[in-house]
């Protein structure tokens, strides 16, 4: 049927988490006149009879994929999400002849390879909401779409690449959130999303969100996030996530996010919580933020010593760690501080004396991450993973036929040592303030991917930030 574009998800990771650029997506659709279909795989049993059901009475004009992850970033784990999607691909190629477009921020990261790989015909790198309806247009007319901003296209036996356009966001009207079962995944996966920027211009050497999402930050309007917190709230969504780089980046914007939050009366129907970077954040910011809604607040803490931060390309400082906990601890916002060592320069005294440190803020909860997943188009992946990757020093992961780090790849300091993980136990002590998925640490998993505790407390009535539900569980703390 002219006019159908069918949107497909087919994360299978638990506990679910939705895929908000998809009802973004359907919205952008529907506004340009097409209308949208969705197959969500996540719930289905039986993904072939779900798949033929879908495409049984009405082919689409288009089938898009999104690919959101290409792996799990746990060098514990290497989890590689590729031959998944690959599967789904064939999959869906069994059942339609509709042309295929793969999207999403992991495809953005390898746009012309992983059109190669999972035999795609189009991709879109970067955001789809212009880009996407129209591809639409144009198969539906009969146009050529090789002209469209940041459309990945076969030519031949060759793949080309469109540069990439950044869309304005302020005029953009993504609050319908119509598509998905978003209470369903609230119900199976604990939150819902939203979003209230796009890109990131900080300087972090290893971060691969400038690569997938630009360098330039562009700001929704703060009207319409209310209007999307609120249609999710009257869909029973009442415990949500910022799905942004970093909330308070620009802090202006994140008081104008807070102060509409609150002109519409949210701050006591709904319990959110954000990404922040430490750097930016004030006890203004923090109590602003706690009459919006906000519970808890995700820190991009990095290190815990002045040197390493500036090496890791960060802006903030140990002073600025201080500040962020006392004025967590002042608004009554529970705070994590994620960890992550193994960079360049990093050393087992660097990283001693950053458990202490946390031992001595007191965070409500410490993540650690040991090991620097590659990115290309980052400046430590340019540093640090030229070819033959297996010559490079304090490289682990998939070194062999991998030249594109496609599948993961991650650089360890050499003077940590091949036994870090027992090291930071032994530092740690059993302190339960402490996540790690390194099984080495002896510290609890706090990888999201197949996380039976966070499924089977969901299950149990709890909800909200992954990490603050391990750690009422830990307290013993009632569902919130």
């Amino acid at each position: 049927m002219a006019g159908v574009v069918t949107l497909v998800n087919a994360n299978e990771m638990r506990p679910p988490v939705a895929p908000l650029a998809l009802d973004y997506l359907g919205a952008a659709l529907a506004q340009a006149g097409f209308t949208p279909r969705l197959l969500d795989l996540t719930w289905a049993d039986d993904q072939e009879a779900a798949v033929r059901r879908h495409f049984a009475d009405e082919q689409p004009l288009l089938v898009g994929l999104t690919l959101r992850n290409t792996d799990d970033c746990y060098m514990a784990g290497q989890y590689s999400c590729l031959p998944q999607a690959q599967a789904t691909v064939q999959l869906l190629r069994r059942h339609t002849d509709a042309p295929l477009v793969v999207g999403g921020c992991g495809f953005s990261l390898f746009p012309e390879l992983l059109v190669t790989e999972l035999g795609a015909d189009y991709g879109i790198s970067g955001e789809g909401e212009a880009a996407l309806p129209e591809l639409a247009q144009c198969l539906q007319s009969g146009e050529d779409p090789r002209g469209i901003t940041g459309l990945v296209y076969r030519d031949g036996d060759a793949v080309q690449a469109n540069p990439r356009g950044w869309a304005d966001l302020a005029p953009l009207r993504l609050s319908a959130r119509a598509l998905l079962d978003n209470a369903r995944y609230w119900r199976e996966g604990g939150q819902g999303g939203f979003e209230t920027k796009r890109g990131c211009d900080r300087g972090c050497i290893y971060c691969a969100d400038p690569v997938a999402k630009g360098r330039m930050v562009r700001r929704r309007d703060p009207r319409d996030v209310a209007t999307e917190v609120a249609t999710l709230a009257r869909q029973g969504v009442v415990h949500l996530h910022t799905c942004d780089s970093e909330f308070n980046v620009p802090r202006a914007h994140a008081l104008a996010v807070c102060e509409a939050l609150v002109a519409k009366g949210l701050g006591e129907q709904v319990r959110w919580y954000a990404y922040c970077t430490p750097g930016h954040f004030d006890r203004e910011l923090a109590g602003a933020m706690r009459r919006a809604g906000c519970v808890g607040v995700n820190f991009g803490a990095d290190h815990g010593t002045d040197e390493q931060l500036a090496r890791l390309g960060r802006d903030h400082r140990v002073a600025d760690l201080r500040r962020t906990v006392e004025a967590c601890r002042d608004e009554g916002l529970v705070c994590m501080f994620d960890l992550l060592f193994g960079a360049p320069g990093d050393t087992r005294e660097a990283v001693r004396a950053t458990l202490e440190l946390m031992q001595e803020l007191q965070p409500d909860r410490v993540g650690i991450s040991t090991g620097v997943r590659l990115y290309p188009g980052t400046p430590l992946a340019a540093r640090v993973a030229r070819p033959p990757l297996r010559e490079q020093p304090g490289l682990r992961g998939h070194l062999d036929s991998n030249d594109s780090l496609l599948r993961p790849v991650f650089y360890v300091a050499p003077e940590l040592g091949e036994d870090i993980g027992h090291f930071i136990g032994q530092v740690i002590a059993g302190d339960q303030r402490f996540f790690c998925p390194d099984p080495a640490a002896d510290l609890t998993d706090y990888n999201y991917r197949e996380n039976t505790v966070l499924t089977e407390a969901i299950a149990a009535g709890h909800r909200g930030a992954y990490w603050d539900i391990l750690r009422r569980l830990q307290e013993g703390l009632a569902p919130a």
